[in-house]
């Protein structure tokens, strides 16, 4: 059935007064939708809008115009699932075509800690999902429009509904391209003495602390997003996460996966460990191989995977590991390591969110002592920065990345993030070079690179 032809089964829906909100759910396989074509005519309703885009790209998609959220000022795993089933039940689902298989989302996720933040972060909840009016799954070519029924109009929703995918479809992308003002490193001999006194303490009971600094950038005129979303578009081996929450805009282009669930099948895995990849490829190979024999690295890297499968064992039946290779992205390599689990019966997939987060790779071991070093010794408060974010289906199929690779934008500026992991054998110099490479994701994402 086509859209336009589908009124008369609008009309004749039986609204059920015990849910708030109806969703209507269609096919966009006659229109030519792209992100770039969504983010241009949606410019209206910039602040709340988001894009999250699967490193394999088994799930794209993106959401225009917050309606509802569950949030929290803390975790607790057991509230959360109670508040994400209540708004999912909340919704009565309408297909408008046949042979629909997609699911309505939730997307968001959490701070990385729960440090006190100044306003850079106000924007941003400490835990909070959010449920979009409309909602376009690019994998599926399908989409949701999601409506309170206390002021339902159910007349010319089908008209409404061509008109904007048409709207969309005719929409042509254009954007500004930023003209970078300045550059500005935060304290970076600070950090490399940081460094440096940090391996003096490390000892058997604290192996490791990840930590990270900051780029400020500043820029001429505002960041247009319709520029973020053409750039993001560029780089196919990464997750996309976009996100934006009243005037501010958090960016990223992570290798890292927290987890993936669907019918309670987990798969996750161990990043840690990286090396610059360079435009000799001979190079390349010849690193690649030093690499997988380097003694630092592959020491971060065990701790990590051992820690994650330690983690994963009080909520799964079963937890299997492959052996460990080479992820490979535009600017860098890492050590990787996949991870696979099923779920018990008694957990849910916010008990796995707040056993992942923060892996090793991103927080240090023990995790509560390598966490307390952080917040009292970094020099701001990481926010969404290696956080876990991404999005959980009604069907409660879910995926979570770490936030990696980032950056906050806010008026005319952005500020980028990135760290390094803090063992025996490592010098603030060597750390603040890897820092450097890891800027660059973000600096290529703003045409910024020197």
């Amino acid at each position: 059935m086509h859209i336009e032809s589908s009124q008369s089964l609008i009309d004749e829906i039986g609204i059920d007064s015990n849910t708030s909100y109806l969703a209507l759910h269609f096919s966009t396989k006659d229109f030519d939708i792209t992100p770039s074509k969504i983010f241009m005519h949606f410019n209206h309703k910039k602040g709340e809008r988001y894009w999250f885009k699967s490193r394999e790209a088994d799930i794209n998609v993106i959401g225009v115009d917050y309606i509802d959220s569950i949030n929290r000022k803390q975790f607790n795993a057991d509230i959360l699932n109670t508040q994400k089933n209540g708004l999912f039940n909340n919704i009565q689902h309408v297909k408008l075509n046949d042979g629909l298989v997609g699911d309505i989302h939730l997307f968001g996720g959490t701070r990385f800690d729960d440090k006190k933040t100044t306003d850079e972060w106000i924007d941003f909840k400490m835990v909070e999902f959010i449920l979009a009016s409309w909602q376009f799954d690019l994998h599926n070519q399908e989409a949701f429009l999601i409506l309170k029924k206390e002021d339902l109009q159910t007349e010319n929703l089908a008209e409404l509904i061509v008109n904007t995918l048409r709207g969309i479809e005719v929409a042509e992308p254009r954007f500004r391209f930023p003209e970078i003002s300045s550059h500005h490193e935060i304290y970076p001999k600070a950090w490399k003495a940081l460094v440096d006194n940090t391996v003096d303490i490390l000892d058997d009971d604290f192996e490791k602390v990840v930590l990270s600094r900051e780029l400020l950038i500043r820029f001429e005129n505002e960041i247009d997003p319709n520029f973020l979303i053409n750039r993001l578009k560029v780089e196919s081996d990464t997750f996309k996460i976009f996100y934006e929450r009243g005037t501010s805009t958090f960016v990223s282009k992570t290798p890292e996966k927290l987890f993936y669930l669907k019918d309670e099948k987990l798969s996750t895995h161990a990043i840690a460990g990286s090396i610059r990849r360079e435009d000799d490829d001979t190079v390349n190979e010849q690193n690649k191989k030093d690499f997988l024999n380097d003694e630092k690295n592959h020491f971060e890297h065990i701790v990590v995977r051992d820690s994650i499968v330690e983690d994963l064992k009080p909520y799964t039946c079963s937890v299997y590991y492959d052996d460990t290779r080479i992820l490979e992205n535009k600017f860098i390599y890492h050590l990787y390591t996949p991870i696979e689990a099923t779920l018990n019966k008694e957990s849910n997939l916010f008990d796995v969110l707040h056993a992942l987060h923060p892996t090793p790779a991103v927080g240090g071991l023990p995790k509560d002592r390598a966490l307390e070093y952080i917040k009292e010794k970094e020099y701001f408060t990481r926010g969404l920065y290696a956080a876990p974010i991404g999005v959980i289906s009604k069907s409660n199929e879910a995926e979570f990345a770490v936030a990696l690779r980032s950056m906050r934008i806010t008026g005319k500026s952005a500020t980028l993030y990135a760290g390094a992991g803090i063992v025996k054998g490592s010098t603030g110099e060597s750390e603040y070079e890897e820092t450097r490479t890891k800027f660059r994701p973000m600096l290529d994402v703003l045409e910024a690179l020197e």
